[in-house]
């Protein structure tokens, strides 16, 4: 990583967009070349067993530094406060990744429309999120897709079947698939979303591969009502926790 930057910040007229959008971006976290020379060290991450649960891609902030300093990058960081407050604690990270076509065929399933406080045992479902890119994301390889001031209200989701990534999806009867937009990043950039924004990502038909971290990050009025794994923790990024209602975890060294 390159040394700390000033956090950044959003106008009051990004700040209008993303809450008429329920998105914004992407921008740069980090050059290219930057993030070629963090993709490996990532790569291995992602091949390293986790100490207390089975899902290699799932928060390994808690025991990586590198994955912590991607995540609470400065970038992110200031632009997350602009929009909820300088109090935030980070919840979950989270690697996508989808391999490329081989000769066998599609390996990773697709990533059904939904919202993300579907999912999520928090209450309330108030969270911002973060998705980087590591390597290119395009059309091709499954770029994610979104649909503009879809967060202005909330869908049922029903059962996905065994094509999906996921156990639940969007109902198809409140989606209107011809408005996405598709979120096409380089390595290094990111984009901004809140909990109800409508997103999925098509399964990976390119000969090459495509990781992405997302980055949850939460207000401390939120309260987690179930923990991944048994270290589990919030790690405060910013600002104070003075509320107290969840426990808190020590950035890795």
């Amino acid at each position: 990583m390159t040394a700390p930057v000033a956090a950044a910040t959003l106008s009051p007229a990004e700040v209008e967009t993303f809450h008429r959008q329920g998105h914004l971006g992407p921008f740069a976290l980090c050059s290219e070349a930057e993030m070629a020379q963090m993709r490996p060290e990532i790569e291995a991450i992602l091949d390293s067993e986790p100490p207390d649960h089975q899902a290699k891609r799932h928060n390994r902030h808690l025991e990586f530094r590198l994955v912590y300093e991607l995540a609470t990058h400065a970038e992110i960081q200031g632009r997350m406060a602009s929009l909820c407050g300088r109090d935030l604690l980070l919840w979950r990270t989270n690697f996508f990744v989808k391999s490329p076509v081989t000769d066998e065929g599609i390996k990773d399933r697709e990533v059904p429309w939904h919202q993300d406080f579907n999912y999520w045992p928090l209450e309330p479902p108030v969270i911002i999120s973060a998705w980087i890119a590591v390597d290119p994301s395009t059309r091709e390889n499954g770029c994610l897709q979104v649909i503009s001031g879809s967060h202005r209200k909330v869908i049922p989701h029903v059962p996905a079947d065994d094509r999906m990534l996921f156990r639940e999806k969007g109902d198809p009867d409140y989606i209107d698939e011809d408005d996405h937009i598709n979120v096409q990043m380089r390595p290094g950039e990111f984009i901004l979303f809140n909990e109800r924004t409508l997103h999925h990502s098509e399964v990976n038909r390119s000969r090459m591969r495509r990781i992405g971290l997302a980055v949850r990050v939460l207000p401390p009025i939120v309260r987690v009502l179930k923990w991944d794994s048994p270290r589990h923790g919030l790690v405060p990024i910013c600002g104070e926790d003075p509320m107290g209602f969840n426990r808190l975890s020590e950035p890795p060294m």
